[in-house]
């Protein structure tokens, strides 16, 4: 895996990720969620109406370590302080500047899911014994011509996510860095992976493809994300960050 050349300059770096573990899950992952301590990641899956909304949503823990899958009774009261600074529409490190949100009507034939993702390139559809309706199920859904919602997430002139017919999610298509980072990991056009620093310089890696749900480690020395792997299955992996 190589790593894009074209923003050496950029504050951080972003090695060639690794992969952790593969996982089975039940329904569609739209959060992923780092520990304090960087011992753990935690997964909520939901499922899909036909309108694209999310519900009945699911918990599931992983060790960092050696990736191993524990199912939760609900979402640990770290994982929501986490999101809850990850999906920030404003920066860390400037408060004044924050993503811009701009919401369109379209008209189209069919539908399609978030920036990035197997789900958004014909990924495969939800666990018929309890997975649920996935984005790509909605989308199979809708193929006459209809009126759709599409919701655009820029900074500093960057997509960072698009939405098209199905529920915006903040956090979904980007992650920041920790504030003494001042950086910002995100799920490109391309479905790569993307970063960019506070100067707008920024690296992509290489081979990365369908990327789902980038998350920084709150000691901003690791980004973890999700690859769709086949039928509920999803590789988890986790890419060194030098400064």
């Amino acid at each position: 895996m190589l790593i894009s050349t074209a923003a050496l300059t950029i504050a951080v770096q972003v090695a060639a990720p690794s992969k952790a573990a593969t996982i089975e899950l039940k329904g569609e992952p739209t959060r992923l969620s780092w520990s304090t301590d960087g011992t753990q990641l935690a997964i909520q899956t939901s499922e899909r109406d036909d309108k694209g909304m999310t519900k009945n949503p699911r918990f599931y823990l992983i060790a960092a370590s050696d990736g191993k899958l524990s199912n939760a009774q609900a979402s640990p009261d770290w994982a929501d302080k986490y999101w809850a600074w990850k999906s920030n529409q404003y920066t860390p490190w400037q408060p004044s500047l924050g993503i811009d949100v701009k919401s369109d009507q379209k008209n189209v034939s069919s539908t399609s899911a978030p920036m990035g993702g197997a789900l958004a390139k014909g990924g495969t559809s939800g666990d018929p014994n309890g997975g649920g309706t996935t984005a790509d199920e909605v989308t199979s859904h809708r193929l006459n011509t209809q009126t759709l919602t599409v919701v655009t997430l820029t900074l500093m002139g960057e997509t960072v996510g698009y939405f098209e017919g199905v529920q915006f999610i903040p956090g979904y298509t980007f992650g920041w860095a920790p504030k003494d980072l001042a950086a910002i990991a995100y799920v490109t056009s391309s479905g790569r992976l993307g970063v960019m620093d506070k100067d707008g310089k920024k690296q992509q890696v290489e081979g990365t493809k369908g990327v789902l749900l980038p998350a920084w480690s709150v000691d901003g020395s690791k980004i973890a994300f999700l690859q769709k792997a086949g039928k509920n299955k999803y590789d988890v992996f986790l890419a060194a960050v030098t400064k």
